[in-house]
């Protein structure tokens, strides 16, 4: 018996109101546990799918299915259960401090544990991501970094089965990029995220859907999918990938141009 995939896109479509499309045509299915890149240029609809995955925005054509069960027919108490969502536009209260910003996302769940147990569990997540040492700082005090890895934690405070990241790496530096994508490939839970950096793709996700104007161009695991040909006819830069110590490291060539006076 075939183990039905545990989150589907069936036939998404997005409109402006203005009657502008943002997306169209967009099906795709993806395995528990799976880490899903969403790659493209600006203005390829990543946002809009994000939005209609995660719940955000109101599905009015096609359907998204977690775990079988459609998100039209989900109430924002069951959807909480399930999904966790990081945005580009969180704005903490800067008094707060970091470990009672992340006791928020405990909310949702509040009734399924005693007082000790949720405590429990807010040491093991600011253990896992680093932050425990920074646990009575407050949120203005901290680097973009460790508010970036606050807001993840505070998302897996609601114990989600699914975590949605809207370009979780956007302002860090290379370094603090491969630690924060390190730590969503080890969460052990399925994942979709917008990211930026191809390069950084194969490293991390295991599957990667290709966006240019407002469609999904390709869907797949990303060695089938994010290959030169389809990096060129998507983002318009040639990709090149190097072999070294067992490795293959992908760097992209980006030729300059000549602008016209």
């Amino acid at each position: 018996m075939t183990t039905p995939s545990f989150l589907v896109a069936e036939d998404l479509e997005y409109f402006a109101l203005n009657g502008d499309v943002l997306l169209q045509d967009v099906s795709f299915e993806l395995a528990e546990g799976s880490i899903l890149a969403i790659a493209g240029p600006n203005g390829a609809g990543k946002t809009t799918l994000l939005n209609l995955l995660c719940g955000a925005e109101t599905l009015a054509l096609g359907d998204v299915l977690v775990k079988g069960h459609s998100l039209k027919r989900l109430s924002a108490k069951e959807r909480a259960r399930i999904i966790a969502v990081v945005g580009q536009q969180e704005l903490p209260d800067g008094r707060l401090a970091l470990r009672d910003y992340v006791a928020l996302g405990q909310i949702p769940i509040r009734a399924d544990r005693s007082a000790d147990a949720h405590a429990k569990e807010l040491n093991r997540i600011m253990d896992l991501t680093s932050l425990a040492a920074l646990a009575d700082k407050r949120m203005a005090q901290l680097s973009g970094g460790e508010r970036q890895r606050a807001h993840i934690a505070r998302a897996l405070a609601q114990n989600p089965s699914l975590l949605f990241l809207d370009e979780p790496t956007n302002h860090l530096d290379p370094d603090a990029k491969g630690r924060m994508l390190s730590l969503v490939a080890e969460l052990g839970i399925t994942v979709v995220m917008i990211v930026h950096d191809l390069v950084m793709i194969p490293e991390f996700a295991t599957h990667v859907a290709l966006m240019k104007s407002t469609r999904v161009t390709g869907f797949g695991r990303v060695d089938e999918v994010l290959t030169p040909e389809r990096v060129r006819e998507t983002f318009g830069v040639d990709y090149l990938c190097f072999h070294h110590e067992g490795r293959v490291i992908p760097a992209l060539d980006i030729r300059r141009t000549t602008v016209s006076t």
